[in-house]
């Protein structure tokens, strides 16, 4: 058995034939299927019994309600294929997906993790797209974020991982966005935490690979975390993104802090990206003051933004106003704009 498949279960009675469905008739076979029950109140339990009781790769773990992080964390630790891969209950993948991959795996044995395309947001009236990839291979986890926009696809679903990735590292259990936090630990792009039993040891450079094959297939939910984002869970979203910025940021206010290989030449190659990446941190920024009228302390985005202008001029008119203006300036003026555009 190759990959291990795991499916955390929450009130997902609608939709968890259809998950399951899209597996048990792929092409590929050699798997084992977790089926992790959240302490879910509705049928679920029952469903996925039955469907442990008609084929033996299916096995069940029920527990008390932990939510999605924990879910994951108890069904990769039951996981012994050499691959780990997520699939979300309300979710499910395309027609000969597995197959696909595991022979791009196959073709390239040294690759720890796996990008594959994913329809986003199926059934949105106006944000269904297909992410796809030209097939790539990095070692460089900097120059995987800006050259693909892995910050724009922080998705723990739409990728196979080596399980070994797990030994030191688990979704964070009682945040929102929880994808956010433990993407870029995966890829080698932020440390993972070191208990004192343990030797702290650099781990090798990752090979991360994109390709065109296969495809993940992510419905819309619109009662989803995403689209009912209050200040608590956009807060996550911004300390998550900072961990990542942190290792792009001006340390001491005045030099770059470079990072795990990373050199100026791979940050200002990929400006466009950069200036992208922050700007998405922004708008971040800008909405949790919307929401609280609180300031976040000391941004580290004033120093990046700072850095990037010294260096070579910032093209984002946005990231322009923010070092023009400064942040509190900014953040009140976007506010006003806003309350001018809701009112009735």
């Amino acid at each position: 058995m190759k990959l291990s498949i795991i499916i955390p279960v929450y009130r997902a009675e609608d939709t968890l034939e259809r998950c399951i469905g899209s597996i048990l008739h792929q092409s590929f076979t050699s798997y084992e299927l977790i089926l992790v029950d959240d302490g879910s109140p509705d049928a679920c339990p029952l469903l996925c019994d039955e469907y442990a009781g008609k084929d033996s790769r299916i096995h069940v773990i029920h527990k008390e309600n932990g939510g999605l992080s924990d879910a994951r964390n108890v069904g990769t630790k039951r996981a012994k294929g050499l691959y780990i891969t997520f699939i979300d209950s309300d979710d499910a993948i395309g027609e000969n997906t597995l197959q696909q991959l595991m022979e791009e795996l196959y073709q390239h044995p040294d690759v720890d993790i796996l990008e594959y395309p994913i329809m986003e947001r199926i059934g949105h009236p106006h944000r269904e797209k297909l992410l796809s990839f030209s097939p790539k291979t990095y070692q460089n986890a900097i120059e995987y974020w800006l050259a693909e926009k892995g910050y724009h696809h922080t998705y723990a679903c739409n990728k196979i991982f080596r399980r070994s990735l797990f030994q030191n590292i688990e979704f964070p259990k009682g945040k929102s966005f929880e994808d956010v936090w433990t993407i870029p630990k995966l890829i080698g792009l932020t440390e993972t935490e070191i208990t004192q039993d343990r030797a702290v040891v650099p781990p090798p450079p990752l090979k991360i690979r994109v390709t065109d094959v296969g495809k993940y297939l992510y419905y819309w939910n619109p009662h989803g975390i995403t689209s009912q984002a209050e200040y608590p869970d956009l807060l996550q979203l911004y300390l998550g993104q900072k961990q990542a910025l942190m290792k792009l940021e001006i340390a001491g206010k005045e030099k770059m802090k470079l990072q795990m290989g990373a050199t100026e030449d791979i940050l200002l190659k990929y400006q466009s990206s950069l200036e992208d990446f922050l700007t998405q941190h922004l708008n971040v920024l800008l909405d949790l003051y919307d929401l609280s009228g609180r300031y976040e302390p000391d941004p580290p985005l004033i120093h990046a933004v700072k850095w990037l202008e010294g260096k070579t001029g910032i093209h984002s008119f946005k990231l322009k106003l923010f070092n023009i203006l400064g942040y509190h300036s900014l953040c009140k003026i976007n506010h006003l704009i806003h309350r001018i555009y809701r009112r009735p």
